[in-house]
């Protein structure tokens, strides 16, 4: 095996390739396979050897891919789908490949090996050894990884990727929150939530999660007010010419909310968009005028949505309380309204922010209380596989190139699910 080399750019037109994904049929005991086995090219050591690579072989592919729609769940079907247009048809099956092995289910006495890899491999720059418990180990360029990751995440199975990624494998984590240009992340992200009219729900639910696992960063947190952005063409409801990354993320993830509130109703996505911007509420710092509007009229929102469950909360909490004990909302909001009510009936904007910071310092602190920091924790189902298999094989029924499925006899999901 390996006895005789070929080079890269031969392959297109290797005698053995090309009859592997012909029509004809070739016995298991023909001394093709052994020929065929036989050959061997030297392994990509680049970018530049790896598009190579793949240039070389996306015929044969193509072949190969269309021999699939012989080998559908039921037969063949009577009319193949039209093939999504993707730039890179090897890449995408590759990909495609790689989520169904890591989302296989463990054995009764072993763990799966993809997973485990996937939850354990290293930067090729980090020279620490490997822990002995970690049987499937490699290592493998971030930096080409994340700017692969940032340049599509307009397809769902880019999304789910960088999804695992983030959550399973610390390192990758590590690497991306010390990114200096998380920008070119997070803003893919962010457009995939701005147009979810557009997007399924299973792409939309990964990109929040994403961001909700970031959100658990206060480094992160802090950066994204640092980052000044120009002209978001994508965003149309304002002309944002200049705005930071962590006003334009509060302005996309309100909107999420409120589209969420009128349209679909889904406690789940409804739930993790508040977990985001709670994450983030401690770290706000310089908001873009726009996204301090958007908050007040989220918390209006939802004020007006909640007020009965509000006015009962409240009076049922004085109701407990002795004449001195004073709820600290009440107490916050009597204390300002009298500095402003003294202060005359004609202000200014400018004038009532003036009063409020000169009361802010003069406010008695004894009588405030120290609420703890509020921070949520992405936590996946106790059974994720309910969620993630079927998921990862609706998207090979709607994303693999050239494969062909009888949608009759799909049972893993529904067809409504793309």
């Amino acid at each position: 095996m390996g006895s005789n080399s070929s080079r890269i750019g031969d392959l297109p037109k290797n005698e053995y390739l090309k009859k592997l994904s012909g029509t004809e049929s070739v016995s298991e005991n023909d001394p093709f396979w052994n020929q065929l086995l036989s050959f061997s090219f030297p392994a990509p050591t680049s970018s530049t050897e790896l598009k190579l690579l793949e240039e070389a072989t996306i015929s044969v592919c193509r072949s190969l891919a269309g021999l699939w729609t012989v080998f559908t769940l039921g037969g063949v079907g009577s009319k193949a789908a039209a093939a999504p247009e993707v730039s890179s048809p090897l890449a995408n099956q590759s990909l495609l490949l790689l989520l169904i092995l890591a989302n296989l289910t463990d054995a009764a006495d072993a763990p799966n090996p993809y997973r485990q890899a996937i939850v354990s491999f290293k930067n090729t720059q980090d020279s620490s050894p490997f822990p002995s418990s970690i049987p499937h180990a490699f290592q493998i360029n971030f930096n080409s990884l994340y700017m692969a990751l940032c340049e599509q995440q307009t397809s769902d199975q880019a999304t789910l990727l960088l999804y695992t990624l983030l959550h399973q494998n610390s390192n990758i984590r590590t690497y991306m929150l010390a990114r200096t240009d998380m920008e070119n992340l997070v803003l893919p992200i962010l457009e995939i939530l701005y147009h979810v009219e557009e997007r399924n729900s299973h792409h939309v639910y990964m990109a929040l999660i994403v961001l909700l696992i970031l959100t658990e960063d206060d480094g992160f947190n802090r950066s994204i007010h640092e980052v000044m952005l120009k002209n978001i063409t994508w965003y149309s409801e304002r002309v944002l010419t200049e705005i930071s990354l962590g006003s334009l993320l509060i302005l996309v993830v309100i909107r999420t909310i409120q589209y969420n509130m009128t349209r679909t109703r889904d406690k789940y996505l409804h739930t993790n968009c508040l977990a985001a911007l709670a994450n983030m509420s401690a770290q706000f710092r310089s908001l873009h005028q726009y996204a301090a509007q958007r908050i007040i009229s989220l918390f209006s929102l939802l004020s007006k949505k909640h007020n009965k469950v509000l006015e009962q909360a409240t009076q049922s909490l004085r109701g407990s309380l002795s004449s001195n004990d004073v709820p600290l909302p009440d107490y916050v909001i009597t204390f300002f309204s009298s500095r402003l009510l003294q202060a005359g009936a004609e202000l200014s904007v400018e004038r009532v922010l003036e009063i409020i910071k000169q009361g802010v310092v003069a406010l008695p602190k004894d009588r405030l209380k120290k609420f703890p920091e509020l921070k949520f924790k992405y936590v996946e189902e106790e059974q994720p596989e309910e969620f993630f298999i079927p998921y990862v094989w609706s998207l090979v029924y709607n994303s693999a190139v050239g494969l062909y499925w009888n949608p009759q006899d799909i049972q893993l999901f529904t067809m409504d699910s793309d």
